[in-house]
């Protein structure tokens, strides 16, 4: 198939010039109300580019405390969905130039670029190659977070723990990230029109002491320890104000400590319902992300009435699995499972084209699963306004009567 030339999508130049932003097929869009919006709902190449894009911008945005939603619409805008010459040929989605400071393998291709005027010229550059999309939002997600030589914290203001929205971070990159004048008005409207914020993490400013479990460091950001510098410690027995939570998509949280810094909550919390003593010797250790609120069973399979239900949404340590009356669990300590369904899921395949809800039974995007495809379900159904629904996701529901079974 005959591909298109990078000069056919590439906006802007990047000011620390290392990145370049593309734009979108503006065939594939028309103006509403002065807004220009997308005229088409999700191909099939978009709808598999976006579930892809999603998974990498969350493990990026996590480690490096930015928001998914900028960043999975940056990959949209700059690579036409993945469709791009450098997504191709480079699985390079955000325009990524090699500097001086690269090493390793590069890909040659004409762009063009945006004087101060706007007064476009082309150029023949080199760009990152990446071996995979996870190694592009990996490099995006560092470059958010650390800048530039000259400047280290030129996209601060993008940060999660700065940026009171993604519309906040999106405009402090315009300028700074790319030149586009309109650069947070193009990320904006994919975020919106695509309900990119799902993927966003949660985050609360609701002030709370806790008791330290575990003498720890503190860190200056809110991202994975190798990333971020020490800022203090705190120590065992400690009572401490947290006045603001960040809560991931995998039940994870990340905590700022007033006057301390940041750090991961299981220094202050425990993940688990079981005491640890409980926990099974010589076994392989796996943190598994809990879909759905779960009962705890012992090894015949009896409910164990004397443990509380374990919350959904959040992360339990699993030691191997086992089958108790035919039925596939994990467990979680000593003669304790829980039915691999609330972790696993069930696939189940769609008898009709079907919309996602929320928890509160409300439709607030325009995602729709098409008929005749299998969606993975976690544990039973639940009763959200009087109504039965399978959760699909984290905050995501489908209705149970639009499933054959």
């Amino acid at each position: 198939m005959k591909k298109k030339l990078i000069t056919g999508f590439v906006a802007a130049a990047v000011l620390s010039g290392t990145a370049i932003p593309a734009i979108n097929n503006l065939s594939n869009f028309k103006t509403v109300q002065g807004h220009t919006v997308k005229a088409a709902t999700l191909t099939a190449t978009e709808s598999v580019f976006l579930t892809k894009a999603a998974t990498q911008a969350q493990k990026a945005a996590k480690k490096y405390g930015v928001y998914p939603s900028v960043m999975i619409a940056q990959a949209i805008v700059e690579s036409d969905w993945g469709k791009s010459t450098l997504a191709t040929e480079a699985n390079n989605l955000f325009g990524m130039k090699a500097g001086d400071d690269w090493t390793g393998a590069t890909y040659s291709a004409t762009t063009r670029e945006e004087d101060s005027s706007g007064k476009s010229y082309y150029i023949t550059a080199s760009f990152r190659k990446y071996t995979s999309y996870e190694d592009s939002f990996d490099d995006n997600g560092k470059k958010l977070r650390l800048g530039v030589s000259w400047q280290p914290t030129r996209y601060s203001d993008a940060w999660i723990e700065n940026a009171s929205s993604y519309a906040a971070a999106t405009k402090a990159l315009t300028g700074t990230y790319a030149t586009d004048q309109n650069y947070n008005t193009n990320l904006d409207q994919q975020i919106t029109q695509y309900n990119l914020t799902k993927y966003d993490p949660t985050i609360s400013k609701t002030a709370k002491s806790y008791k330290v479990a575990t003498t720890a460091a503190t860190y200056t950001w809110p991202t994975d320890h190798s990333v971020s510098t020490k800022s203090g410690s705190i120590k065992k027995g400690e009572t401490v104000t947290v006045d603001k939570t960040i809560t991931y998509y995998n039940g994870s949280k990340r905590m700022h400590i007033a006057g301390k810094g940041w750090v991961n909550s299981t220094v202050l919390e425990s993940k688990s319902a079981l005491p640890a003593t409980q926990a099974p010797t010589n076994a392989t250790v796996v943190k598994k992300n809990l879909m759905h609120n779960a009962y705890v069973y012992d090894s015949k399979g009896k409910r164990l009435t004397t443990v509380k239900a374990l919350k959904e949404d959040s992360v339990i340590t699993t030691y191997g699995t086992k089958t108790i009356n035919g039925r596939k669990y994990y467990q979680i300590g000593k003669d304790s499972y829980v039915a691999a369904g609330n972790i696993d899921g069930t696939m189940r395949l769609l008898k009709r084209n079907s919309y996602v809800y929320n928890g509160s039974g409300n439709r607030d995007n325009d995602l729709v699963y098409k008929k005749n495809r299998s969606l993975a379900t976690y544990g039973s159904a639940v009763n959200i306004m009087g109504k039965k629904y399978y959760k699909i996701g984290i905050g995501q529901y489908v209705k149970k009567s639009n499933f054959a079974k």
